[in-house]
């Protein structure tokens, strides 16, 4: 029992600790704007004091992230194997930015065809503040400070615990992607998040590098913030034909690293 209290308390740690900077850090800007007359900001420019509070949420798991990166670093000889025999490295990449784009655009449109969006107020509150920064920081903020922040504490600290301490892919990438949808705090972003937490487990398993998540959720984050942001690319982009496109593709990817997962578990 105890071991199993031990267990618990390694995976939760992560996310506890995160929490603790991130609302830490939230507090003390907010406290500096309001102290020099500008609180104003923390409504206008919550967007960019939420991206700070995340950079300091994960400045506090430095350690564990050293820790963690130590713990991978033993287990890369295959790995550096497996890449020196692959000749088709760049296309695999290349093909995880199809699969990422595809799979927002198919989710994005599911939800939307699926009207959940209108059953979410916060929901809608937190589109509109997303989408109330300029097209350069948004990229800035959610597909690079959000994408690499989330990644390393969901997969990179929680999903490879979950991995090391004898979890299954599947198991490692659904209890990540449960966590990861609570994090976004609303029922539509939960559903949404969850599906492609599971699909960003699994990337990271069959590439077994941690820039494949990180690229995965930010060619995401990129391609709805930019579709939504940039007028008319949305009208051209989210079609009935994409849709289906999008989601051939996504199934097509799904397929594969769901396969691949099964042979890792195998031959790991």
């Amino acid at each position: 029992m105890r071991r199993g209290r031990s267990v618990v308390w390694d995976l939760v740690k992560p996310l506890l600790i995160y929490y603790v900077g991130y609302y830490a850090v939230y507090m003390v800007v907010g406290t500096l704007l309001a102290g020099g007359g500008m609180s104003f900001l923390m409504e206008e420019g919550r967007a960019v004091v939420n991206g700070i509070a995340m950079l300091g949420g994960l400045a506090v798991l430095f350690p564990m992230i050293e820790e963690e990166r130590e713990a991978q670093q033993k287990e890369k000889e295959r790995q550096e194997e497996v890449k020196a025999a692959s000749g088709n490295f760049v296309l695999k990449y290349l093909a995880l930015v199809v699969f990422a784009a595809a799979s927002v655009i198919f989710f994005n449109m599911l939800v939307s065809y699926l009207n959940l969006a209108e059953q979410s107020a916060s929901f809608r509150e937190t589109v509109k503040r997303q989408f109330a920064v300029s097209p350069v920081m948004g990229l800035f903020l959610y597909a690079g400070v959000a994408a690499a922040v989330e990644e390393t504490v969901f997969r990179f600290l929680l999903y490879n615990r979950i991995r090391r301490f004898g979890g299954s892919v599947l198991s490692g990438a659904f209890v990540s992607a449960f966590l990861f949808a609570v994090y976004h705090g609303n029922v539509v972003q939960g559903v949404y998040a969850f599906a492609l937490g599971v699909l960003i487990a699994y990337a990271y398993c069959y590439f077994d590098n941690f820039f494949s998540p990180v690229l995965f959720h930010g060619v995401g984050n990129a391609v709805i913030f930019l579709g939504n942001r940039i007028p008319g690319v949305s009208e051209a982009v989210f079609t009935p034909v994409m849709f289906g496109v999008c989601g051939m593709i996504t199934v097509v990817g799904c397929w594969v690293l769901v396969r691949e997962g099964k042979r890792g578990e195998i031959h790991g």
